[in-house]
């Protein structure tokens, strides 16, 4: 009977879309392609990290050990840690997530903080902020010091906001409903630091004992995310201070909202902005890919190689992270 029940309750596995694999194979090195697409349904671990506005690293870790968890550090990532797949509900059921001392957060999504990597004191914008699993790390990573902007446009998902941040109990953040498109005009180059985690396809995110993860995706969303990215990223570069860094990010594999939405951003604010290196290398090793330079016979500008794409492989899930430095105004642009 338990082996019958095992079978009844055993999801379904459904086929990833074939242009969406006949795209991957295109983007992904040949020798990781067989890694990658099996991501799709392999177990994956469960990445979380610690709130240090809430209590020690320690603390939280022994309790988690004390109830039979298994946690381990995600090396070199700094304050990543993760369970087995067998492990989620326990984690979302202990003590430590119940009083929010840890927060669940898969560990590529973690990573472009650590790039942007806020000082305390600083004024930051983040400016896609719902649910805020990003806010509340930068505001630990500036040991809630400064000014964190965080902006949602869409009112439920800015109440989610909202509610996220104050369970942190971090006291620098401002949540704000309104649009990130436009934000940049109520305070044209006032950040010393800017985030920019774009809504996307979510193609990272696809699974298949999971039908609705691949439901809406086509070629039109991803042109249609391509164009919010874009506005949004112009608004991010528009807010930031000459001198300041921002990070745009996806989890999506698309050349389309990733390369493409940089090399359009080169070429429209020209010298006065530089992609730099992502430096995510050192962080996630032969996981990270160099951004590609042509899509489509399209031609990319030889900087986007400078961006890293996060290939997925159990611990990681798939992410794209490219880093700017704004060297001089942009307000005439």
């Amino acid at each position: 009977m338990d082996k019958l029940r095992a079978n009844l309750i055993r999801p379904v596995l459904v086929p990833l879309p074939e242009l969406f694999v006949e795209r991957l194979r295109s983007i992904v090195p040949p020798e990781r392609f067989d890694g990658v697409l099996g991501s799709f349904s392999a177990p994956q671990a469960v990445g979380f990290r610690i709130n240090r506005l809430k209590g020690s690293e320690d603390a939280a870790l022994d309790e988690l050990r004390s109830v039979g968890l298994s946690p381990e550090a995600v090396s070199p990532v700094p304050g990543a840690f993760a369970v087995p797949a067998e492990q989620r509900p326990q984690l979302l059921n202990s003590e430590p997530a119940s009083r929010d001392a840890i927060y669940i957060q898969n560990v590529s999504s973690q990573l472009p903080p650590l790039i942007l990597d806020p000082q305390p004191g600083e004024r930051v914008l983040d400016l896609c902020a719902a649910p805020g699993s990003k806010t509340r790390q930068l505001a630990c990573l500036m040991q809630d010091e400064g000014e964190i902007v965080a902006v949602e446009k869409v009112r439920k998902r800015f109440y989610k906001l909202k509610a996220n941040v104050a369970r942190q109990g971090s006291t620098i953040v401002r949540p704000v409903l309104g649009s990130g498109t436009a934000y940049w005009h109520r305070e044209p180059e006032a950040f010393d630091r800017v985030m920019v985690d774009a809504p996307c396809s979510t193609e990272g995110r696809f699974r298949t004992d999971d039908p609705e993860t691949t439901r809406y995706w086509s070629r039109r969303k991803i042109k249609e995310m391509q164009a919010k990215q874009r506005r949004l990223l112009f608004a991010g570069i528009q807010a930031l201070k000459p001198g300041g860094t921002l990070v745009y990010s996806t989890c999506t594999f698309a050349p389309e909202e990733n390369e493409a939405v940089l090399h359009k951003a080169l070429r429209t604010f020209g010298d006065a902005v530089e992609l730099v290196d992502a430096r995510l290398d050192d962080l996630v090793g032969d996981a990270a890919q160099p951004g590609l330079l042509g899509w489509n016979d399209r031609v990319f500008n030889p900087h986007v190689s400078k961006a890293r794409r996060v290939l997925p492989d159990g611990t990681f899930e798939a992410f794209f992270v490219a880093c700017f430095t704004k060297h001089e105004s942009t307000m005439r642009s």
